[in-house]
């Protein structure tokens, strides 16, 4: 109930402050307004921002006033993230329209000194300097007063571990932000550079390209530079360090540098591809042609180097080394989807250009095959090495013998990625095959088609390409699937497990639920009043509760001096309320533990099914529409 409260006040508190302080904008714009200006207020204005202040401006006094008494009296409400979220979005808030303000005078500035038109400017290309200082103003007030707040509360709050969870998010986001100013700033730049074409030259385009690249970039490094040494200095803390929002970070912006490159990268080679086969075309405009890909390829290869190092620097750093492969083997299989999907579409452009060229070459226009034949190189010779260095790192790390091979075949990520593959080939091939039995017997049937010969041969050539990329990942799938049935055999058949009983059928149950779970694990079922057999040394014994709250004097004593492991089961105490996780152990969580126990991991809870299946689904919801965002922000680079 507290947290709903903080959130309701807080949220409130939060908008009503961004009203009231974008109508004290407004309202000081339309007072220093004056004829000749671009933006000149007039009465509706006026109104708006009376408006904006006079109904936002009482709903944040009086929310505000009643958190912050709240906060004064309460440790509690004082420390609690809800707080922290809140003033460090207010600073967010106000400081990123103090920079962007502040870009906008440098950047119209900029231009006017060269002779260029101001409303061109990157940012604020229609505004006048008395707007963006009335901004910076307003903006920097209240930062400056919440400032005062987070400064005061971040002496006293305790624990800080709240504060320290958002303050380290704030870090990051202006990070992100000034990175995206200086990526911004070097694609204009880098077109700037490419620009030797005459036409280019008297229409005078890409002087605004300089000029805007130029301001952009300046105040990014700055605002990067800043940012990033004070995130860099933070790493003395061991919290920081083994942050996951660090992590997370370098893996979006290396991933990130890394997808655009390949983007980049494939549309200079198709450039490239071009001029060898033979497209006539002038220098200068191919030179200024290049512009645009080099645009992206320079800032993305830049962030995927610095951020990729930083990434591999991190993970070398993670104490533990399956956890660490683990994170390592992510980004690898990420890049191998990515090197795979590419070079995989490349491979279907071809089959399909070599089946027109070899059957129905009397209709295929020669430009349409020189441009399928560039298209379908272009993607090959782009996706296929980083497939080949992604995959073939993987497969070596699956391949190798001992406990690292091991972990690497039955990792989570590893069968999630050929099960995917093969899910996709599947489903893919379905499609195929049904639109060919379509086509088919539309023949049989009568009914009027096209060029049927043609659709049919095309996608019975397209099946039998996903038919194989099916079957080679589940051969893979299969060869994992052999090596660790064999290393697991061996772990198990070393690892004896002693059940003591309380000849209530408690040792029995046990006993058949680990021989499911690992069939060549050595298992005893041993009487708690008989002492144990010195011929069968346990590397763990598994105990009931019933008789762990109520231990024999003999078996306490052997207990005493066993140095394996021991797992307690809440069975039989019926007097006993047992809470926590031990009260959630039945027969087969106790046998996962004990399995994970054999194969040398520690215990980690098991995710139930429908959680896997609701992870599964939302991942196939989120990753087309971030491949969708990504293919909004480079076709508006491109555009």
């Amino acid at each position: 109930m507290r947290t709903i409260r903080r959130l309701y006040f807080y949220a409130v508190a939060f908008v009503s402050l961004e009203v009231t302080l974008w109508g004290l904008i407004s309202l000081g714009r339309t007072m220093v307004c004056r004829p000749g200006l671009v933006v000149c207020g007039d009465g509706a204005s006026l109104a708006r921002a009376l408006s904006l202040i006079l109904v936002g401006l009482p709903l944040f006094l009086f929310h505000w006033w009643f958190a912050q008494r709240l906060a004064l009296r309460d440790g509690e409400e004082r420390s609690s993230w809800v707080r922290a979220l809140f003033l460090y979005s207010v600073l967010l808030a106000t400081l990123i329209p103090v920079v962007q303000n502040l870009l906008a005078l440098s950047n119209r500035f900029l231009l006017s000194a060269f002779g260029l038109t101001p409303l061109r400017a990157l940012v604020g290309g229609e505004q006048s300097w008395s707007d963006n200082l009335i901004a910076i103003g307003m903006n920097a007030l209240i930062a400056a007063y919440f400032l005062s707040v987070l400064r005061a509360d971040w002496t006293v709050v305790q624990p800080i571990q709240e504060f320290a969870n958002v303050r380290r998010l704030y870090r990051y986001v202006w990070v992100i932000y000034g990175l995206g100013l200086l990526t911004t700033g070097l694609y204009f730049l880098v077109r700037f550079v490419f620009v030797i074409d005459v036409e280019w030259v008297i229409l005078g385009t890409f002087r605004y390209w300089g000029v805007n690249g130029m301001v952009s970039t300046a105040f990014g490094a700055l605002l990067w530079a800043y940012s990033w040494v004070v995130v860099q200095r933070s790493l003395i803390e061991q919290e920081e360090r083994e942050s996951y929002v660090r992590l997370g970070l370098l893996y979006l912006l290396s991933l990130g540098g890394a997808v655009i490159t390949v983007i980049a990268g494939s549309m200079l080679l198709r450039d490239l591809l071009w001029l060898l086969f033979g497209r006539k075309t002038d220098f200068t405009q191919f030179v200024s042609g290049l512009g645009s890909p080099m645009s992206m390829l320079v800032p993305a290869l830049l962030v995927w180097a610095y951020y990729g190092s930083w990434l591999s620097h991190t993970l070398k750093e993670v104490p533990e080394a399956p956890r660490r492969a683990g994170m390592n083997r992510l980004y690898f299989y990420l890049l191998s989807a990515i090197g795979l999907t590419i070079w995989f579409a490349g491979l279907t452009i071809l089959a399909r250009l070599i089946l027109d060229l070899l059957f129905f070459s009397s209709i295929l226009l020669p430009e349409l095959a020189s441009s399928r034949l560039v298209q379908a190189l272009t993607y090959l010779l782009t996706g296929l090495p980083l497939w080949l260095v992604a995959w073939r790192k993987m497969q070596t790390e699956a391949l190798s013998p001992g406990d690292a091979g091991d972990h690497a075949r039955r990792s989570v990520i590893r069968k999630g990625y050929l099960y995917l593959a093969i899910f996709v080939s599947v489903v893919v091939s379905m499609i195929l095959a049904i639109a060919s039995l379509t086509n088919l017997l539309n023949v049989v049937f009568s009914v009027p088609t096209g060029d049927w010969q043609r659709n049919v041969l095309t996608l019975l050539v397209l099946l039998l390409l996903f038919v194989g990329l099916g079957v080679y990942h589940g051969l893979s799938l299969g060869w994992d699937a052999q090596l660790s049935a064999r290393a697991l055999g061996e772990k198990y058949a070393a690892f004896p497990v002693l059940i003591f009983d309380t000849q209530d059928g408690f040792g029995q149950q046990m006993s058949l639920v680990l021989q499911k779970v690992a069939p060549t694990l050595p298992v005893r079922v041993q009487p708690a009043e008989v002492p144990p057999d010195a011929s069968f040394a346990p590397q763990a014994v598994i105990v009931p509760s019933a008789l762990a709250f109520n231990l024999p004097d003999r078996l306490r004593t052997w207990l005493a001096t066993f140095s394996g492991r021991k797992l307690v089961i809440p069975y039989g105490a019926s007097d006993w309320q047992v809470v926590g996780q031990m009260a959630q152990i039945p027969y087969r969580q106790a046998a996962q533990i004990i399995q994970q126990w054999a194969e040398g991991q520690e215990h980690r809870p098991v995710l139930p099914t429908w959680q896997i299946i609701l992870y599964v689904l939302l991942a196939l919801w989120v990753l087309p529409v971030l491949f969708s965002l990504l293919g909004l922000f480079v076709s508006t680079f491109l555009d």
